[in-house]
C-alpha cells in the first residue's frame, strides 16, 4: 500500500517517462523483489556463474528477443522508454531465478504467495467498492458513470484482474488435483470464493472471460480422471448461464459491460482506430517497424488522420499490434519462435514431472501464460507484464527437475499416481525389495 500510494502521489513530481519515471516505476515491491532475487542469485553463484545461465528451451529466444527490442531504440523516435530499460531486469530474472527454486517445496512457497496476494488484494478491491477506502486514483472514480473499478493496488483494474484470472486458476487446480489438504482447504478455497468477487468488482471484461479461460485450461489439461473433467465443465457452464441470468435481471453497470462483449470488436472498447494506426505505421514500415515504445509517438505525429475526432486514447491496447508496429515481421518473426519454444519447454516440463502436484504447476504455467497473451490483445502489457517472467522462471524450474526433488515416493501418495492412459505401482510395492 505505501508503494502504490507513492507511486501515485509522485506522478507530477517524477512525470511518467526519463529517468524521473524509471524511479517511480521501480516504486512496486514486485520489482524491488526482482531486484533482490537477481542479487541474491548473484552472490551465490559468484564461485559458478555458469549456474545463471539454465539449460532450458526458452534461454535463446528471450534472449534473442530482448536484444530486437533494445536495437529497435536505435530507430525510434522516442528514445528509451521504461519498458525498455526494465525489460533486462525481467529477463535476468527469468535467468536467475531458478537456481534458487531448488525443490517442491519452493514451488508449494510460491504457491501460497500466489494466493496469499490474491486473497489480500480482493479483500481490499471489494473494500474499495463497498467503503470507498483506498480510492487514490482519480481516474478510477466515476469511470462508469456512477461507479468505481477496483484496482487495489495495481495501477489498472485490468491488471488486478490479470493477476486474479491466473491465481484463481491455480487455486481451482490445486484443489482438483491434491484434493483436501490445509493448502486447500484453509488458503486456495477461501481465496477462491472471494476473488470470485473481487474480479466482479474490476469490471474487466477481458479480466472476466481471461479467468474462464485459464480455469478451463487448467480443468481441461490438469492430471485428473476425463470423467472429472467432463462433471466439472458441466457444472461450471451451468452455474455461469445462472449468474449470468441473475446479473442481467439486476441490470447495472456491470450486467452492460457483459452485454457488450457480444458485440464482439467491442471487447476492445471504442479504440478499433488504434489498430488500424498501427496497421498503417507496420505498411510503411513492414520489416523492422517504427522502432521500440514508438507506437504512441509515431500516431500523434506521422498517423494523426487515423484517429476520430473524440479520441482521447492514443496508447495501444493491442500487444499483436503493439509489436508489429513496433519491431515489424523481425519482432513477431521472434515472438513467434519465443512462443513455440514456451509450447517445448512446457511439454518438457509436464514429461519430467512424476507427481501430479509438479505436473499441475507446468499446466498452471501454460494457462497462465495463454490468459496472458489472450488479455494483452485488449489491454496491452505481454512484454511488459512482470507475471509473464515469473512463470517463465517457474517453468525453466520445473525443466531442470524442481519439481521431482524433496519428494519422497514412499510418503508422497500423488508420486505414484499415474496420469490418464499411464501405469502406475501402488506406493508400497513400488518402494519395496524384491521378495524371492
Amino acid at each position: 500500500m505505501p508503494f502504490e500510494y507513492a507511486s501515485t502521489q509522485a506522478l507530477d513530481t517524477l512525470g511518467e517517462s526519463g529517468t524521473g519515471g524509471i524511479i517511480r516505476t521501480l516504486l512496486n515491491p514486485g520489482k524491488a523483489a526482482m531486484i533482490a532475487t537477481i542479487v541474491v542469485a548473484a552472490v551465490r553463484a559468484r564461485h559458478n556463474p555458469r549456474a545463471l545461465f539454465p539449460d532450458s528451451a526458452i534461454v535463446l529466444p528471450l534472449t534473442a528477443l530482448l536484444l530486437v527490442v533494445v536495437i529497435g531504440v536505435a530507430w525510434s523516435d522516442s528514445g528509451l522508454t521504461n519498458a525498455v530499460m526494465i525489460m533486462p531486469m525481467y529477463v535476468a530474472f527469468v535467468f536467475v531465478a531458478p537456481s534458487l527454486i531448488e525443490d517442491r517445496q519452493d514451488l508449494e512457497r510460491i504457491v501460497i504467495a500466489f494466493l496469499v496476494a490474491a486473497s489480500v488484494l480482493s479483500v481490499v478491491a471489494i473494500a474499495q467498492r463497498v467503503i470507498g477506502v483506498f480510492q487514490w486514483r482519480a481516474i478510477l472514480i466515476q469511470s462508469d458513470d456512477y461507479s468505481y473499478r477496483s484496482n487495489a493496488f495495481f495501477a489498472d483494474p485490468n491488471n488486478l484482474a490479470r493477476f486474479l484470472a491466473i491465481s484463481m486458476a491455480l487455486a481451482a487446480g490445486m484443489i482438483l488435483v491434491t484434493g483436501p489438504r490445509r493448502l486447500t482447504v484453509h488458503l486456495a478455497a477461501p481465496m477462491l470464493a472471494v476473488s470470485t468477487l473481487a474480479i466482479v468488482v474490476t469490471a474487466s471484461r477481458s479480466g472476466w472471460l481471461g479467468m474462464l479461460l485459464a480455469s478451463f485450461l487448467v480443468v481441461v489439461m490438469a492430471p485428473i480422471r476425463p470423467y472429472t473433467k467432463l462433471r466439472l465443465t458441466s457444472v461450471a457452464f451451468g452455474g455461469l448461464g445462472f449468474v449470468l441470468i441473475l446479473l442481467f435481471m439486476q441490470g447495472g453497470t456491470n450486467a452492460e459491460r457483459v452485454k457488450s462483449l457480444g458485440a464482439g470488436v467491442e471487447l476492445v472498447g471504442q479504440r478499433e482506430f488504434l489498430i488500424k494506426g498501427g496497421w498503417e505505421m507496420w505498411k510503411d514500415n513492414p520489416l523492422f517497424g517504427v522502432g521500440s515504445g514508438n507506437y504512441q509517438h509515431t500516431l500523434v505525429t506521422s498517423y494523426l488522420w487515423t484517429l476520430p475526432w473524440w479520441a482521447q486514447t492514443t496508447l495501444s491496447h493491442t500487444s499483436l499490434i503493439s509489436v508489429l508496429a513496433e519491431l515489424g515481421i523481425v519482432g513477431v518473426s521472434i515472438i513467434g519462435l519465443f512462443v513455440a519454444r514456451i509450447v517445448v519447454a512446457c511439454k518438457s516440463a509436464y514429461r519430467l514431472s512424476t507427481g501430479r502436484y509438479s505436473r499441475l504447476m507446468a499446466v498452471w504455467c501454460a494457462a497462465a501464460m495463454i490468459e496472458i497473451l489472450f488479455q494483452s490483445q485488449s489491454e496491452g502489457r505481454l512484454l511488459e507484464e512482470p507475471f509473464l517472467y515469473l512463470i517463465l522462471a517457474i517453468v525453466v524450474s520445473l525443466e531442470l527437475g524442481a519439481g521431482t526433488r524433496g519428494v519422497d515416493p514412499v510418503v508422497e501418495p500423488e508420486a505414484a499416481v499415474a496420469a490418464p492412459g499411464e501405469d502406475a505401482l501402488p506406493p508400497n510395492r513400488a518402494a519395496s525389495p524384491a521378495v524371492p
